[in-house]
């Protein structure tokens, strides 16, 4: 079983981040996380609830509830999603669309490299020695690719990319890079707008804003940003 972290992040009004490309919401760091990640963000309305999980030193998962305040934010302790935040997250996380009209695809190559001219017996063992099977996964709408990521562990569900609300028909989401696109649901019109080291996009109910999580100093805090959405891509 998951034992997570939960924060809740009342918001200003979208109207406050009007001018600014990207708002900075609050800050999280490693030692309030005892060295965990922030893994989810999520919408309630117009609160934003942010999980993070760690690991105790016995390797057994725990949490730790903290608030942290910021400028024009009120945050709350809570101990779990509400059913809100919950069902915003399965909805936003999911592989279809809402209105159906997408659906992103995450797939798996692995090759096994070659290294040297010498016999094929030789250069599999040298490649086994030097690390193995290479894996790509791959994740695409459509034709479209929006991200590429070279490991054993694929993304999750949720963790790259962000359903709008139906109405709008969009999605966001961070390409290999970490730069944050937004296109229409079916993959057509994509748009960079906002470049960085981005994670966990998440489109709110009001179809204004984009939050994301940025790890910075190699973990040693996460920062949680809200990002206007402009308004001929809403």
């Amino acid at each position: 079983m998951r034992t997570i972290l939960l924060l809740a992040a009342l918001i200003v009004p979208a109207a406050a981040y009007a001018q600014a490309e990207k708002e900075l919401v609050v800050t999280v760091t490693s030692e309030q996380l005892k060295g965990g990640v922030v893994s989810e963000i999520a919408w309630d309305g117009g609160t934003l609830v942010i999980q993070g999980v760690f690991a105790k030193p016995s390797g057994e998962l725990d949490a730790q509830y903290f608030v942290t305040p910021a400028k024009n934010i009120d945050l709350q302790q809570r101990p779990a999603h509400t059913e809100a935040s919950a069902r915003y997250w399965e909805m936003k996380s999911r592989r279809v669309s809402p209105t159906g009209l997408g659906t992103i695809v995450v797939s798996k190559d692995e090759k096994m490299p070659m290294y040297g001219i010498a016999s094929q017996e030789q250069r599999m063992a040298d490649a086994h020695d030097m690390g193995g099977t290479q894996v790509l996964h791959t994740v695409r709408l459509g034709r479209l690719v929006l991200h590429e990521r070279n490991g054993v562990i694929p993304p999750y569900d949720g963790e790259l990319w962000a359903w709008s609300p139906p109405e709008f028909n969009r999605v966001a989401w961070v390409d290999k890079g970490g730069d944050l696109w937004i296109a229409r649901a079916d993959g057509r019109d994509p748009q960079r707008i906002l470049r960085g080291d981005f994670t966990l996009p998440a489109w709110s109910d009001d179809g204004t804003l984009i939050a994301i999580a940025e790890r910075k100093n190699g973990g040693k805090k996460w920062e949680i940003s809200v990002v206007t959405v402009p308004p001929q891509l809403r």
